[in-house]
């Protein structure tokens, strides 16, 4: 079991991401275009979302019966309610929801004690589960609906982030990074976000959907992703023209991106841009260099000369 991490390790840490988020913020371009041939290519239909109650594996151990038994008592309705309350809890109004300012975005890259007292048991509790399949903590969790997925999805990708860092950091990459690319990838599969409006047009909570893939270092996940956030900056840029909109979340999202264009456009931008950073990395290395230390991987020479010469390392 591990120590939590210590607050000062943690804000050490937390400082760095802000400072590269930071910069990201500040370069970005309002200027925007997009074709329309992403718009139907990877994702699902249209119809009503609905999440189907799942089954454990059965061919486990006891052992293992018996650890996925006591994370039930973690990973319920009410923590995943909780986490996600506290992950948008600066977002006071469907505005803001629908399209964060630069200045909100920026609370996502803190971490901190509240922090981890919500979300450290629960990733604890999975590490001692010994789960290895996404189907597997899907049958504990039993998500409700698209909200309930997507904070899996930030539980999964996001949390580990904030709680393990340094010498701990491994862990993100080794065993929760799988986990939520498998969880995106359902997700998918299952209609997500196209089923599910409150997230398609909370783009607040879209671009939490995606990032899994980025995470990933497999060049077919960074296509998935591209596409993903591609169609995301095809809807922002849709809402800058007409009226309406089929339901309730795209009426607002259209109002808050009509009302503030440039803020829209930098939005779709940034994480399009984001993912171009990452997708390049793996491209030319099938890596991220930066992970090298942790993992205990020996760098080449041409990674060595990448980190040394200011290569993105994302504040790792």
């Amino acid at each position: 079991m591990r120590a939590l991490v210590r607050a000062s390790a943690a804000a050490r840490g937390s400082a760095r991401r802000v400072a590269y988020h930071r910069l990201a913020l500040s370069q970005l371009s309002s200027s925007n275009s997009l074709p329309a041939r992403v718009y139907h290519r990877y994702f699902a239909g249209t119809n009503t979302f609905s999440s189907s109650a799942r089954k454990l594996s059965t061919n486990m151990d006891s052992q293992t019966t018996r650890n996925l038994d006591g994370l039930r008592g973690h990973l319920t309705h009410n923590k995943l309610e909780e986490l996600r309350a506290f992950w948008f809890e600066h977002l006071t109004s469907e505005t803001d929801r629908a399209i964060p300012r630069a200045e909100q975005q920026r609370r996502w890259f803190f971490g901190g004690k509240e922090f981890d007292d919500i979300c450290v048991p629960i990733l604890e509790a999975i590490k001692a589960a010994g789960i290895t399949s996404i189907e597997d903590i899907l049958a504990v969790a039993q998500p409700r609906d698209p909200l309930d997925w997507l904070s899996l999805v930030i539980l999964l990708d996001q949390i580990p982030r904030n709680s393990y860092r340094g010498a701990e950091a491994a862990i993100c990459f080794t065993f929760f990074d799988p986990l939520a690319v498998q969880l995106t990838l359902k997700a998918l599969e299952e209609g997500l976000p196209d089923k599910a409006p409150e997230l398609r047009w909370r783009f607040s909570h879209c671009n939490w959907l995606y990032m899994p893939l980025m995470h990933s270092e497999d060049a077919s996940a960074h296509e998935k992703a591209m596409l993903g956030y591609e169609r995301m900056q095809q809807d922002i840029l849709s809402l800058l023209e007409g009226t309406g909109g089929e339901n309730e979340y795209e009426k607002k999202a259209r109002e808050t991106a009509q009302a503030d264009p440039e803020t829209a456009k930098a939005f779709g931008k940034l994480n399009v841009d984001f993912e171009k950073k990452h997708q390049v990395i793996i491209e030319r290395f099938g890596r991220y260099p930066h992970r090298n230390k942790a993992l205990g991987r020996e760098p080449t020479a041409e990674e060595t000369e990448y980190l040394e010469n200011g290569g993105d390392t994302f504040a790792a």
